[in-house]
Order: structure tokens, then sequence, then C-alpha cells
């Protein structure tokens, strides 16, 4: 936690001020030009390894950089995917979607080894 508060204190003295002049430049307009999916996983930072900046594209993330089929988007349910996807290629005419994975992602590997009916079996024989 240290690591953290340390962190936030610096970006407040050393990078906030560009951060907010940059905000202050798309905030009334906004060109994202991509909706970018990705994995939850610490190790993905995804506009660093993209190289892009306040505005540039919506990121989204979720265990396993997972996006549902569309017949599971039901009106009673809200979930983030379906709501970028509407802001992004709806809303804002993005017409780039991109799902990035990585090697090695622990949901992914997961639900393979759900396949395994023993090991499927181990797992959802847990009470709660």
């Amino acid at each position: 936690m240290d690591k953290i508060i340390k962190g936030i204190m610096r970006y407040r003295c050393e990078t906030k001020e560009q951060m907010v002049k940059q905000f202050r430049q798309v905030k009334d307009n906004p060109t994202p030009k991509a909706v970018f999916f990705t994995c939850i996983d610490s190790r993905m930072i995804p506009t660093r390894f993209t190289s892009t900046n306040v505005g540039d594209m919506f990121v989204v993330r979720n265990a396993g950089n997972i996006i549902p089929h569309s017949q599971h988007f039901l009106n009673e349910l809200t979930t983030n995917e379906p709501a970028a996807l509407e802001l992004g290629c709806v809303v804002n005419d993005i017409r780039h979607v991109i799902v990035c994975g990585h090697s090695d992602c622990k949901a992914i590997n997961l639900l393979y080894k759900l396949q395994d009916v023993k090991f499927a079996s181990q797992v959802c024989s847990v009470n709660y």
C-alpha cells in the first residue's frame, strides 16, 4: 500500500499538471479511435504498450478480456462490455474494436481447466 500512496503523491507532484492539460484538451471533443478490451491482469498496461494518451481509446478491462455473445446482452442485464460497444461504436462512430489477450492468462487458464470433468467437479463442489 505504501508504494501505491507514494505513486499517487509522485503523480500529484510530477504528472498531474500535464494530465489535467490533456484532459482539458479532450474534454469537449474527445476523438477516441478504438474500443480496447483487455484483461484486468496487473501485468497489462494498455496505454504503455499502445503508446496512447488521454482520449485516444476506450479501455475496458475484465478477467480474461471476455466479450460475451450478443445474445447475453439482455435488456435487464447491465454490463460494461455492451455499454462500451454502444458508447464507442454507435455514439462515437468508432470503427476499431480490439480484443487484446496475453500469455499465461489465469482467467483463460481456469476456463480451459474447467473442461476437465475431474477438476471442474472439485471446483464446483466447494460449499459457499
